[in-house]
């Protein structure tokens, strides 16, 4: 008897030791859960604009919006009383919104290269592909390769979880540590680490997803994630006013 007294709540102080981790093992699932949320969205959104530039001679003009439409429902919640057309609406002013805020986005157009446009002229032909000499005219790419658009679209997502948002924040984007990518890129048919989380500088305070006053930036707690999206021109590639945005 006094054996089975000495241990009575031992359960109980084992579980309070446990609960904790347990809590921040769910509330980091729930985070990450976000998180991929937003890298296929993102995915999505990136082709539409590349597909959108593809269409209209690779106009940044053109792939911003429809990276808009893309995004958009990532903030087409319904409120309150508004109808889904109202929420779709609203879901598409936010995209813009953000994709219009240098600290939130960066958009590139990694192909064709200003030297290639300049190697053709005002514009890359488009017609008849199939028949037109294959020699590279500019740092090994040709004609058939220049005609391939590549959009990569770095965001800023938003994190929300209590607790989780200040520790992946402070681990992937406050500085001096680095900023880490989630990408979406990958070579040879494999995804090596170095391809999946890419290192940049470090974070300064005019870096891209980090502001150092939370109270006043309604941008804070976001990590940069990155997709890219390669589609064939279906028009002549011209001038896209500019080649990275905003």
């Amino acid at each position: 008897m006094l054996v089975k007294s000495t241990q009575r709540g031992q359960a109980m102080i084992e579980y309070i030791y446990v609960l904790p981790i347990l809590l921040l093992l769910l509330l980091s699932s729930l985070q990450f859960i976000f998180i991929y949320e937003a890298k296929q969205t993102l995915n999505y959104a990136t082709f539409v604009g590349t597909r959108a530039g593809a269409l209209n001679n690779g106009s940044m003009a053109s792939i911003q919006d429809g990276l808009a439409a893309g995004l958009a429902p990532l903030f087409a919640h319904q409120i309150g009383s508004a109808t889904q057309l109202d929420a779709l609406k609203l879901g598409r002013r936010t995209a813009r919104t953000e994709l219009a805020n240098p600290k939130l986005t960066l958009i590139e157009i990694v192909n064709p290269t200003v030297g290639a446009l300049g190697s053709f002229g005002d514009e890359i032909p488009n017609d008849n592909l199939m028949y037109r000499d294959p020699t590279p005219s500019y740092d090994s790419m040709n004609v058939q390769d220049a005609n391939l658009l590549k959009v990569r679209v770095t965001y800023c997502v938003r994190l929300v979880v209590p607790i989780v948002k200040n520790m992946i924040f402070g681990f992937a984007v406050a500085p001096p540590l680095t900023v880490a990518k989630i990408d979406s890129t990958y070579s040879g048919g494999t995804i090596a680490a170095p391809e999946i989380l890419k290192v940049e500088t470090p974070g300064l305070k005019s870096s891209l997803c980090y502001d150092n006053d939370p109270s006043t930036n309604p941008y804070f707690y976001r990590i940069p994630v990155t997709s890219e999206a390669v589609v064939r021109m279906q028009t002549p590639f011209k001038n896209p006013g500019l080649w990275r945005a905003p």
